[in-house]
C-alpha cells in the first residue's frame, strides 16, 4: 500500500477522498433493488427441511454478514406467493427497522435457492458496470454512509424508520477503478476470516462456560483427598432443588448475606466517586466523581470491596455483581441493595450461581410491573429463595474454575475490539483512497 499526498484527497460528502478517483453514486453500480412479499410463516429452530421454503428475518443481516439460519418456514398456503430467493454475490439491505439498524446489509456468499425476501428486506441486482459487488458491501458499512442512511430515514415511530430506494440509490461512493476494488475487498475479507475465527472460540468458550455452570452447581468439584487432590462426589442427594452432593447443603439466599447500609453525611465541597452496575452481570463500574453540593439525591451509601450489590431498577436485566477494590468507598443511593458475604460464602461463587438460568430466574420472580424497565424488585421476597451450597473451599474453586473460562473469554474479546478497530481504520484509509493499493499492472490496465 502507498500512501498519497494531502493535496490528492478533496473533501466530499463521504469525508476525505483520493482525487484520482471520480464521484458516482450506489446506483452507479445497482441497477435495482429487488423486494420480497411479506408472507405467513412460523419460526423454526432446524431450519428448512426437504421441500420447505423459508423467509428471511430482518435479523438475517448486520454489519456487513448475511446470515441465512435467520429465516421462518412459510405456511403452505403462501409457499406459491413468495418472490425474490437469495442470490450469490448480492447485498441484502434491511428497508425498515429500528433506528439504529434500518439501512444494515450484509453480503450474500452462496445461493439459497430455499430462502426468499421479505417486505422488509431489499436484494441489489447489480449494473452492467465492472466491479465488486463485496467491495460495495464494505462502502455499505463505511460510517459516513450509515450515518447518511440515518438522517435520510423517514417514519413517524421512534422505533421504527423506513428508507427509499431513492435514498439507497443515491447515496454517494467514489468509481474505484475494479482492480483497486478487488484487492481492497481482498484485504478486508482477510480480515472479516480472522474476525469469524475468533467469533467461533468465543461462542465455543462460552458453551464450554455454560456447559461448566450446568455441571458446577448441580455436581460441584469434589473433596480434597489426603494428597490435596480434588476426587469427585460420589454421594448425592435429592432436594427442593434437585439432585445435589450429599456434602452440600440447602440454604436461603438471606441467610448467606447481611443486608447493609453505610449511610454517609456528604460535605458540600468534597468530591464523590459513584458507581453503577452494567447490565447482563457486565460488572460494576464507576458512574461519575461529583461534588457533595452536587449530588442531588442526598440519601446515599459507602461500598466496600467484595459487596455484592444489585440494582433493583435493572436487575431483572442482570445487573449486579462484586464490587471490586478500587472502587471501595464508592457511593451508591438507596435504589441499590447492597449485601455482605457472610464467611461461610465466596462471593464469586455466589456471583456465578446467579447467573446460570435456574437461579437467574429469582429476580424475575420476585419483581413486579407492566412495563420491565420499570419492574419494581421485591429483595425481601428474593432472600427467601433457596440455594445449594457447598463447603467454602469447594465454593472458591467453582469460582476459580469459572473465572478461568472468564479469563480466555475476556482475552478473546480483546483481540477482537483490537481486530474490529483495525477493520474500521482499514476501511477508512482503502475505501476512500486516503492509502492505496498495489494492483498488478495487467489489472491497473483493464
Amino acid at each position: 500500500m502507498r500512501a498519497p499526498g494531502g493535496d490528492s484527497l478533496r473533501d466530499t460528502s463521504v469525508g476525505l477522498v483520493t482525487s484520482d478517483w471520480e464521484m458516482g453514486v450506489v446506483g452507479d453500480f445497482v441497477a435495482a433493488l429487488q423486494a420480497g412479499v411479506s408472507v405467513n410463516a412460523v419460526e423454526t429452530d432446524t431450519g428448512c427441511a426437504q421441500g420447505e421454503v423459508g423467509v428471511l428475518k430482518t435479523s438475517a443481516v448486520l454489519r456487513g454478514k448475511f446470515f441465512p439460519a435467520q429465516h421462518k418456514i412459510v405456511v403452505p398456503e403462501d409457499v406459491n406467493r413468495v418472490a425474490t430467493s437469495v442470490v450469490a454475490d448480492r447485498i441484502i439491505i434491511s428497508r425498515m427497522n429500528t433506528p439504529a439498524l434500518v439501512g444494515e446489509s450484509g453480503y450474500v456468499t452462496a445461493d439459497e435457492p430455499n430462502l426468499f425476501l421479505p417486505d422488509r428486506l431489499w436484494q441489489t441486482e447489480p449494473s452492467p458496470r465492472p466491479h465488486s459487488q463485496r467491495w460495495l458491501a464494505y462502502w455499505l458499512q463505511h460510517s459516513s454512509i450509515r450515518r447518511l442512511i440515518a438522517s435520510g430515514a423517514t417514519g413517524t415511530s421512534n422505533s421504527m424508520k423506513n428508507i427509499s430506494k431513492e435514498t439507497v440509490l443515491s447515496l454517494p461512493i467514489p468509481r474505484t477503478p475494479l482492480p483497486e476494488q478487488q484487492r481492497i475487498a481482498a484485504i478486508l475479507m482477510a480480515l472479516d476470516d480472522k474476525l469469524d475465527v475468533i467469533a467461533r472460540q468465543i461462542e465455543a468458550t462460552q458453551t464450554l462456560k455454560q456447559g461448566l455452570m450446568q455441571t458446577l452447581f448441580s455436581r460441584g468439584v469434589g473433596a480434597n483427598d489426603a494428597d490435596g487432590r480434588w476426587v469427585p462426589h460420589a454421594e448425592f442427594k435429592d432436594c427442593e432443588l434437585g439432585t445435589i452432593p450429599a456434602a452440600w447443603s440447602v440454604s436461603s439466599i438471606g441467610s448467606l448475606f447481611e443486608v447493609v447500609e453505610r449511610a454517609i453525611r456528604m460535605a458540600d465541597e468534597q468530591s464523590y466517586r459513584r458507581v453503577t452496575v452494567k447490565r447482563r452481570y457486565g460488572g460494576i463500574e464507576l458512574r461519575d466523581e461529583q461534588r457533595g453540593s452536587d449530588i442531588k439525591v442526598k440519601s446515599q451509601f459507602a461500598l466496600e470491596a467484595g459487596d455484592f450489590l444489585i440494582s433493583e431498577r435493572q436487575i431483572v436485566h442482570g445487573a449486579c455483581g462484586i464490587v471490586p477494590s478500587w472502587l471501595a468507598g464508592a457511593l451508591v443511593s438507596n435504589e441499590y441493595l447492597v449485601l455482605k458475604a457472610k464467611p461461610s460464602v465466596d462471593v464469586r461463587y455466589f456471583n456465578y450461581l446467579v447467573q446460570q438460568l435456574k437461579y437467574a430466574k429469582y429476580f424475575m420472580l420476585c419483581s413486579q410491573g407492566v412495563d420491565i424497565e420499570k419492574f419494581l424488585f421485591k429483595p425481601k421476597d428474593w432472600l427467601k429463595k433457596l440455594v445449594p451450597v457447598p463447603p467454602v473451599v469447594e465454593q472458591a474453586r467453582i469460582a476459580d474454575v469459572l473465572a478461568t473460562a472468564d479469563e480466555k473469554l475476556n482475552a478473546l474479546s480483546a483481540k477482537q475490539n483490537e481486530l474490529q478497530q483495525v477493520k474500521r481504520g482499514l476501511m477508512q484509509k482503502l475505501l476512500t483512497g486516503e492509502w492505496r493499493v498495489s494492483v498488478d499492472a495487467s489489472a491497473a490496465g483493464t
